[in-house]
């Protein structure tokens, strides 16, 4: 990314449309001027079974981050696990999944670090509304996100939303 350049980017969840339609939706986006496209990947609809992973059609996540690098935009990856309430899989999971994920971004070459479009990751999000409830734990549990997603090393920052004192 081009020092002083400002991200203008545009929510995306790619399960609300058809693969062949993409391409024009991200270019509206950008004739709209629009630099980067922020996308989820849904845990439970990825993962509908325990290690039985859905990545086909309209959930293929490496298929929509090329197509935005076809574009020449950038991409904000939200993995989760918990992406704004209203998807939830349980925490003992979640490293495994996470891993998934970056690991077949990885073997693309789409983070920035790669050449690739992807220049931010999110774990988490919006735990900042909850972390006080858990207290210790809750501040425990945001450590742990912050270092399992650090130890990926994607050569690209890693974002919690709404967290203000994440690590």
């Amino acid at each position: 990314m081009e020092k002083g350049k400002f991200l203008s980017p545009a929510p995306f969840i790619i399960l609300g449309a058809l693969p062949r339609i993409w391409p024009d939706l991200i270019q509206k986006s950008k004739d709209g001027g629009l630099n980067t496209i922020e996308t989820y990947v849904f845990w439970d609809l990825h993962e509908p079974k325990r290690r039985q992973y859905d990545i086909t059609r309209n959930k293929d996540p490496v298929r929509f981050i090329k197509t935005i690098q076809a574009q020449g935009l950038y991409a904000v990856l939200r993995i989760g696990p918990y992406v704004c309430a209203e998807w939830t899989y349980g925490q003992n999971e979640m490293q495994t999944f996470t891993t998934f994920i970056v690991d077949m971004m990885k073997q693309e070459n789409l983070f920035a670090s790669q050449g690739g479009p992807i220049i931010i990751s999110q774990i988490e999000n919006e735990y900042g509304n909850v972390v006080e409830a858990y207290h210790e734990a809750g501040v425990q549990y945001m450590n742990w996100c912050a270092n399992m997603a650090a130890a990926l090393d994607t050569g690209v920052p890693w974002i919690m939303c709404q967290q203000d004192n994440a690590p």
